[in-house]
C-alpha cells in the first residue's frame, strides 16, 4: 500500500516557494531555498555553470538522492522560474484551490511541480520505501525558450527515464508528444527615398512584407504543424519610404520533415516577394533583399506507448480510478530538449490552471493525486529493477 502524502505540508510548501521571486534569470533566491533544504533531505546538490552562460543568478541545481535498492536512477524535474507580474505574490488558500490575490500570477507553472517533488522525496524517506537512485532536476529560464535545458550538465545526469512536472492539462492527461519549433528572424531591404518628392526611386519594404506575409499560410497548417508572424517592426517616417522591415515568426510541428517544409515555405514567400520588384533610378537597376535566420528553439518530443514509465503511470492511475490519456502539447517544455538528449520523461499534470494570467491557481485535488502517482510511479519502478528499453 503506497504511504499517505503530508497534504498540508506540500501545500504549506507551495505556498512558501510561490512568495519567492523566480523570474526567468532572478532564480538565484528560490536555488538558494532549494539548495539547503534538499541538503538537509540528505541529497548531494550541485549547480551547473548554465547561469554563467546565459547571464542569469544562478544554475540549474541537480539533487541526488542515493538508492536504497537496486535499479536504473529516475529523474524528476521542474523548472524554478516564473513570467511576471511575480513580484510580490501573495498566495491565498481556498477550499479547493490556491490562487493569487489577483494583482499577479501564482506561480504553480511551475512551483507546483518543484513543492509536488520535494513531497513525494520526503514520503519516500520517512516511511523508508525502497527507491533506486534519484535524480531531481531543477532548471532555470525554461519560460526564456527552455534555455536553462539547453545548457544543463547532461554529462552529471545518469537518469534516462523520469517524469517531467509541467503540464496543465487534466490529471488523466500525460503529454507524451510536443512539436519542434524554429524561430525566424527576418529583415527585408528596400530603398529609400522622400515619398512625396520622388517615390519612383524607393522601395518600400513594408509593401514588400505585405506581400510575402500575404501568401504565407499561416496559423494551424494541419493537426501537427501551426506558424505565426508575431513581430513587426519598420519605417521612420510617413513622408520616407521604409528602407528596412524586420519581423520575427515561429514554426511548429509535431513531425521534423513537416516543419522544414513550412520554415521552407516561409522563406520562400520572402523570396518570391523580393524577386517581383525591380525598378530603375538614376541609370541604376535597384532591387529589394532580405535575410532569412532560422533558430531552432528546441526537438520535439515524442514518448513512445512502449516507454516503461507510460505502463507505470496507467497503472497508478488505475488505482486512483482513473485513465491515463496520452496527449500532445502545442507548447515546448524542458522535457523536448531533454528527449533530445536521450532522456525519455512524459509530462504529468501538477493541477496549475489558467497559467501566465493573474487568474492563474493550483487545483488542490490534482496536485495531491499527483504527488500519489509520482509515488506509486517510483514503487512501480523500483519493483521492476533495471529496464531495458
Amino acid at each position: 500500500m503506497t504511504p499517505a502524502i503530508n497534504e498540508k505540508r506540500m501545500e504549506q510548501l507551495f505556498c512558501d516557494l510561490a512568495k519567492i521571486t523566480s523570474l526567468s534569470g532572478k532564480e538565484g533566491a528560490i536555488a538558494r531555498r532549494l539548495s539547503i533544504l534538499l541538503k538537509f533531505m540528505g541529497a548531494d546538490v550541485t549547480i551547473d555553470d548554465a547561469g554563467r552562460k546565459i547571464g542569469g543568478e544562478t544554475g540549474n541545481l541537480i539533487a541526488r538522492f542515493p538508492g536504497t535498492a537496486p535499479g536504473e536512477p529516475f529523474l524528476l524535474s521542474a523548472h524554478m522560474d516564473t513570467v511576471g507580474p511575480a513580484e510580490k505574490v501573495h498566495p491565498q488558500l481556498h477550499k479547493d484551490r490556491i490562487t493569487s490575490d489577483g494583482n499577479s500570477i501564482l506561480g504553480a507553472d511551475c512551483k507546483a511541480g518543484i513543492a509536488i517533488i520535494v513531497e513525494v522525496l520526503k514520503t519516500l524517506d520517512e516511511n523508508k520505501i525502497p527507491h533506486p537512485p534519484i535524480e531531481a532536476v531543477f532548471t532555470i529560464s525554461e519560460e526564456m525558450a527552455l534555455m536553462g535545458a539547453k545548457y544543463l550538465n547532461y554529462a552529471s545526469l545518469r537518469s534516462r527515464y523520469g517524469l517531467i512536472f509541467d503540464n496543465e492539462q487534466n490529471i488523466e492527461n500525460v503529454i507524451t508528444s510536443a512539436p519542434a519549433a524554429d524561430k525566424m528572424d527576418i529583415k527585408v531591404y528596400g530603398a529609400s527615398a522622400h515619398s512625396g518628392v520622388a517615390p519612383e526611386k524607393g522601395i518600400s519594404a513594408i509593401q514588400v512584407v505585405s506581400s510575402a506575409i500575404a501568401a504565407m499560410k499561416l496559423g494551424r497548417i494541419d493537426s501537427e504543424t501551426t506558424a505565426n508572424i508575431g513581430f513587426i517592426s519598420g519605417g521612420n517616417a510617413i513622408n520616407i519610404i521604409p528602407p528596412l522591415v524586420e519581423l520575427s515568426g515561429e514554426a511548429r510541428s509535431h513531425d521534423p520533415a513537416k516543419l522544414k517544409k513550412q520554415t521552407r515555405h516561409m522563406e520562400d514567400c520572402v523570396k518570391k516577394a523580393v524577386k517581383k520588384i525591380r525598378i530603375r533610378a538614376d541609370g541604376h537597376i535597384i532591387t529589394p533583399r532580405y535575410e532569412f535566420l532560422i533558430e531552432n528553439k528546441f526537438p520535439n518530443l515524442r514518448i513512445e506507448k512502449t516507454n516503461p514509465v507510460l505502463a507505470l503511470i496507467a497503472s497508478a492511475m488505475r488505482e486512483e480510478g482513473l485513465r491515463m490519456k496520452p496527449s500532445a502539447s502545442g507548447g515546448g517544455t524542458d522535457g523536448n530538449i531533454m528527449y533530445g538528449h536521450g532522456i525519455k520523461a512524459p509530462i504529468l499534470s501538477t493541477g496549475m490552471r489558467d497559467v501566465h494570467t493573474p487568474h492563474e491557481y493550483l487545483d488542490l485535488k490534482d496536485f495531491h493525486t499527483c504527488a500519489r502517482l509520482t509515488l506509486k510511479v517510483i514503487a512501480g519502478w523500483t519493483k521492476a529493477g533495471d529496464v531495458k528499453n
